[in-house]
């Protein structure tokens, strides 16, 4: 039996792959199928927050660090189906801070178990840095997605990802999540490099691989300039984000009434 919301992590060790704008476009286009979003931008550097241009008394700070603060003290609307946890730089002390906590990696999953919400999907923007934070995000994930750009650095992030994983395995944490799919961003379409790299993917990731290939743009900059989705922005680049979603909703076994 399926249960909503159904929780994603975005992922890699990379920076730089499009964590945060594929969050944002992801949730754009949840939205335009008529989802009801919950994005969490669980990064200290705050980018979703910044991009969307958001501010709140509470952010994910308060969180993490004040036992009396939840989610529902956090939550900006953003528009009619998106709504936000935002962050802040204070962020990026929480690791330390938080290192002696009993049960610090379940701070956000025991939270979450407590707000009462009627979200479809919550998709959660985490940091490069494979911490506290980050942990936290896949203890209470249902899906785990990946995202790499074509380089191979990209690609080495992949594994260091799965080590988390089994650590939180090991102690009994983060047991029911699931790879949603790795999801090729920023890619390049035209150098050799570029085709070569594609055909090592391919090779080695096989099924894991979501078939979408979101490829380089200057629109999608541009939206987040303009503090929007690229459903707003550009209709045309939004196409391949309903690809996406229509992929993911098959692997996730949600049946949607048009395509």
């Amino acid at each position: 039996m399926l249960v909503l919301p159904i929780i994603i992590s975005l992922i890699n060790v990379k920076g730089g792959v499009g964590k945060t704008m594929t969050a944002i476009n992801l949730a754009g286009e949840m939205a335009e199928m008529g989802r009801k979003v919950l994005l969490i931008d669980n990064d200290s550097q705050s980018s979703l927050t910044q991009i969307l241009n958001l501010s709140h008394n509470y952010t994910m700070y308060d969180l993490y660090d004040n036992n009396k603060v939840f989610f529902e003290d956090c939550i900006v609307e953003f528009d009619k189906n998106i709504f936000v946890v935002p962050n802040c730089i204070d962020s990026a002390i929480l690791e330390s801070d938080l290192h002696s906590r009993r049960m610090k990696e379940r701070i956000l999953e025991k939270k979450f178990s407590i707000f009462t919400n009627n979200f479809d999907f919550v998709i959660i923007d985490n940091s490069p840095f494979l911490g506290l934070l980050v942990q936290n995000s896949l203890v209470m994930s249902d899906y785990y997605l990946p995202i790499i750009d074509n380089s191979p650095s990209a690609l080495q992030g992949l594994n260091m990802v799965d080590r988390v994983i089994r650590s939180l395995n090991d102690i009994g944490l983060a047991r029911n999540i699931k790879l949603l799919g790795i999801l090729r961003n920023r890619f390049e379409k035209r150098s050799i490099f570029s085709r070569q790299f594609t055909e090592v993917v391919e090779e080695e990731l096989q099924s894991k691989l979501f078939k979408t290939v979101i490829y380089d743009s200057v629109k999608y900059k541009e939206a987040s300039a303009l503090h929007t989705t690229i459903q707003s922005y550009s209709k045309k680049h939004a196409h391949v984000y309903k690809d996406l979603y229509y992929e993911m909703m098959d692997k996730i076994n949600i049946i949607e009434s048009t395509k």
